[in-house]
């Protein structure tokens, strides 16, 4: 549900923008974009951990598998770009790394020695920008690539020994988004937007325990998004 909002929300954004482009005269605007700025952020997001099971571990009973696993929590980093200006129309590229720590666990309702675990650590991007600028207010999409530091982790202690093995997701995938961002003075500009990440890795995660008839069959790292705030400094 909240990726379709998402998406429906940045879809208006863009032809809202779109329509303030066109009902105002390309004129050159006062207040400057141009130039290379570092910045930091901070916000709130979520991934998701689609896992399918193929059987129930105990014969002849029927336990449902878990629910998916929703990573979630706060998500902060650092970002730098470059902005190129003509009139009031605004192209750059931007990279950002965000620190997540997310995670969530789940145990098997039929064997509590069982358990999978999901961590997302890390996203970064290398995006491009295009904007259109009324005086100090930008507002902007954006999209590109990004990358995922990501694992998953299945944990069977009824085994002989004990077994906990993990996949690890360092996934190449897209992000799409958008945002506004305001100037404060000729340097300082404060931003907020949303970013959507797409990666859609499917694992094979059979033999992480050992077992046959099995927890942890397959996993996919699906998706991500972030809703944050952000200060940039420009030179």
């Amino acid at each position: 549900m909240f990726k379709k909002l998402f998406l429906a929300g940045a879809a208006i954004a863009f032809i809202g923008s779109a329509a303030l482009a066109a009902d105002i005269e390309a004129s050159p605007a006062a207040y400057d974009w141009s130039g290379v700025y570092i910045g930091g952020h901070l916000g709130y997001g979520e991934a998701n951990y689609s896992v399918e099971f193929d059987e129930p571990d105990i014969p002849g009973s029927t336990d449902p598998p878990p629910e998916d696993l929703d990573l979630n929590g706060i998500a902060g980093g650092v970002q730098a770009g470059w902005n190129w200006q003509m009139d009031s129309f605004v192209l750059g590229v931007e990279g950002d790394v965000t620190f997540t720590d997310w995670s969530d666990k789940v145990r098997n309702d039929s064997n509590s020695a069982e358990s999978i675990k999901g961590d997302v650590n890390l996203l970064a991007t290398l995006r491009l920008r295009a904007g259109f600028a009324v005086d100090n207010l930008l507002l902007y999409i954006t999209g590109g690539g990004a990358i995922a530091d990501a694992t998953y982790d299945a944990n069977d202690t009824a085994e002989c020994c004990g077994t906990d093995n993990n996949v690890d997701f360092n996934d190449i995938g897209f992000v799409v988004g958008g945002g506004a961002e305001w100037g404060l003075d000729e340097h300082w500009s404060i931003r907020a937007e949303a970013l959507y990440y797409d990666f859609n890795d499917e694992e094979d995660a059979g033999n992480l325990t050992g077992d046959s008839g099995t927890f942890d069959d397959k996993v996919e790292f699906k998706d991500a998004w972030v809703v944050r705030g952000g200060v940039n400094f420009r030179f």
